[in-house]
């Protein structure tokens, strides 16, 4: 079970696991600190949680032997009530400002992902918009608006996972033996208004099990791709393999984007000839010789991805292989924005 609550200071939104109840900690983003409120009802908790480091008190400073010189307080001229007035509207005044900017912080900062990431992505929509109305419009199953859409609630959700867990979750996830079971796209159903369908997976068998072969119809319309005709299929992937982010059975910490998390591809939309079943765990393969090649076709010129900061950006058809590798490493030191 978990425990879902946030920082009263900044309103940073934190799920922890119930045995942490009562515990104190240093708020991640403003270091003030907080205290783990007792078991709410959560369903939904994974092995991808960490444990938050417990809040430790600062020494309090001793206080000086020396006696205070009282003498001082003797030559103080005294105010008159005019001037304590003044100072009085003058204070009120700076806490009007200080609570009306205080609000406009906590507002933004409770969404999901922050208020950071909302202006990020809101940046970017002209330009997106406009760039790939130039490059081919609206065929296929959806419009660009509604897959740029689509895209941003999918970065949204990546963040609200990196936020309860500390990390993205795993291309390879629920390993038995060895074998994947279900994708990542599977377990971002909760965080994606999809918490009832996700339960109703069996989160023990593989994706193509009899029970969890039946969901695959069930696809989420956010899922849906561009030019993508065949049921319970989509081409919303990540790049997985030595040197991306999803290496291994443990999705990514945020930290670990040392290039810059504006400069790293979290996921891309690829051409519809690459869809795969969504609940298979299965993505595109890393090919550093040729990235570009495992994209895929597109009718627009461009594909869309969700950078680790959450923000949506295109990748040129023609983009250089050197360009699109920096931009699928995250650690690599080679640093090269895609626009």
């Amino acid at each position: 079970m978990t425990i879902s609550f946030k920082c009263k200071k900044c309103g940073k939104n934190y799920k922890v696991s119930d045995d942490k109840a009562g515990k104190k900690f240093k708020c991640r983003q403003c270091e003030a600190p907080v205290r783990i409120p007792e078991l709410e009802t959560d369903d939904f908790s994974e092995d991808w949680e960490e444990p938050e480091p417990e809040y430790e008190a600062p020494a309090r400073r001793r206080k000086s032997s020396a006696p205070k010189n009282k003498s001082k307080s003797k030559g103080r001229k005294k105010t008159s009530p005019g001037s304590n007035q003044n100072k009085l509207i003058a204070g009120g005044a700076i806490a009007l400002v200080l609570i009306g900017g205080g609000l406009l912080f906590l507002f933004s900062s409770s969404k999901p992902g922050g208020g950071l990431m909302k202006s990020i992505t809101d940046k970017v929509d002209v330009v997106i918009n406009s760039q790939l109305n130039k490059s081919g419009g609206n065929s296929g199953n959806g419009s660009a608006a509604s897959d740029i859409d689509n895209m941003k609630k999918i970065g949204q959700a990546f963040h609200d996972f990196h936020d309860s867990f500390t990390r993205f979750p795993p291309a390879d996830a629920h390993l038995v033996d060895g074998k994947p079971l279900l994708s990542w796209r599977v377990h971002m159903l909760p965080f994606l208004g999809q918490k009832e369908l996700y339960q109703r997976f069996n989160l023990q068998e593989a994706w193509d099990s009899p029970h969890n072969s039946a969901l695959l119809k069930e696809m989420p319309d956010i899922y849906q791709t561009e030019g993508v005709n065949q049921a319970g299929y989509t081409s919303i992937m990540t790049f997985s393999g030595e040197g991306t982010p999803f290496t291994g059975d443990k999705g990514p910490q945020m930290r670990k984007f040392t290039d810059g998390t504006g400069n790293v591809i979290l996921c891309v939309q690829a051409g519809s000839d690459k869809a795969v079943p969504w609940t298979k765990p299965v993505d595109l393969p890393f090919n550093q010789a040729n990235p570009v090649s495992v994209l895929g076709q597109t009718s627009r010129g461009a594909f869309l991805c969700i950078m680790a900061d959450g923000s949506i950006r295109k990748i040129p058809a023609g983009i250089a292989s050197q360009t699109l590798k920096n931009a699928i490493q995250h650690n690599d030191g080679n640093v090269t924005p895609l626009f």
